[in-house]
This record gives structure tokens, sequence and C-alpha cells, in this order.
């Protein structure tokens, strides 16, 4: 799959208009009579309208992020990645792509939430799933005593399996008392895990 990241150089959403065969949910339309069942005809064949696809600026419900799409690699997507509409938008700096496949996107587990490791006052969380694909940043959500939201840019060290964050980015959390959940990717791990 492939995933069209607006560069946010522009005012507002990026069209790109020549992958249409893709896209879901084309719609019918009726040809005249009613009687015959077989007088439909679908949008994007030639000389008709097509359905358009948007990159927005920003992603829906989160604006400090940049918007995107995903998108199947069709043979259309792949021509227009390698000559068309998506290759210019790239040449011209609006647009970055990320190739992935969907299991890049699954939902984050967490296993362990240790306080107190690998220093005192330090949390290290443990799992799978945790690192974000481009635009989308992972972050840490504690519940409890100390709740609070931790962004990646405060972590001390992220990889799949692996957060670990300093004591004096994870103020006020205590043993027990205290749950971690790990959100990636716009999926949110559950349940909380207690802190150990």
């Amino acid at each position: 799959m492939l995933r069209l990241i607006h560069s946010q150089v522009g005012l507002g959403a990026l069209l790109v208009d020549d992958i249409d065969d893709q896209l879901p949910n084309k719609r019918a339309h009726r040809m005249g009579s009613t009687a015959d069942p077989k007088a439909y005809k679908r949008d994007g064949y030639a000389n008709e309208p097509k359905q358009k696809s948007y990159i927005p600026r920003v992603k829906a419900a989160e604006p400090t992020i940049p918007g995107y799409i995903d998108l199947k690699e069709t043979d259309r997507v792949t021509r227009s990645a390698g000559g068309g509409k998506i290759a210019g938008l790239t040449r011209a700096g609006l647009i970055s792509v990320v190739s992935f496949v969907p299991s890049d996107l699954a939902t984050p587990t967490v296993v362990t939430a240790d306080l107190g490791t690998p220093g005192v006052g330090d949390l290290t969380i443990t799992g799978t799933g945790f690192v974000s694909l481009t635009p989308d940043v992972t972050s840490v959500v504690i519940t409890g005593t100390g709740a609070q939201t931790i962004p990646a840019s405060l972590f001390n060290s992220i990889n799949n399996t692996t957060i670990v964050i300093l004591a004096a980015n994870v103020p006020g959390v205590a043993l027990a008392t205290s749950f971690a959940k790990v959100r990636a990717d716009g999926n949110t791990s559950t349940p909380a895990v207690a802190l150990t």
C-alpha cells in the first residue's frame, strides 16, 4: 500500500485524479428505462465524470498531523506513482509517499509497564506495534494517578516493542494506581496495564 502525505506547503487539499479505478463506492446511475434491470451505468468509464480523491491538508480530528490518504497499489496507482499525478506532486514537494503493508497499522498491545526501569522513576513499556507509520505520532496515555498523555517527543527511546520514558517526563505516577496504554496509528491498546 502507499500513503500519500500532504507536505502542508499548499493552502488546501491536493487532487489526485488519475487513480479513479481503485476508489470505493462508485455510484450506479439508472439509464432511463426502469423496466430493464441492465439499464445502469457506473462512474469511471471513458468520457464520464470520475470520482475525485483528495489528500487533506490535516488529518481529520487531529489538526497537528499532516493529512494523508492510503491507497492500494493497483495498476493505476502504480502508474501514477511512477510517472503520473502522484509522481508530479512528489517532485513538486507537495506530498511525500510511504510504502507499507496493512499489518503496519495493527493496534498496539501492552504487555508490561515497569516503573523504575531502567532507572529510578523511569517507565519502560513493552509489547508490540508501538511505532506509528508517518505522519502519525505514538503517545502513551496514563490513567489513574498522575493521568496524562505523553507524546513521542518526550520518550527517551522507542522501537516497535519497547518505549522508555525518563522519570522527569512521567511525574506523579504511582505503582498499581497508574495505568498505561499506547496509542499508535490512531489505535489505542486495551486494556490499560497497571504500572508495576
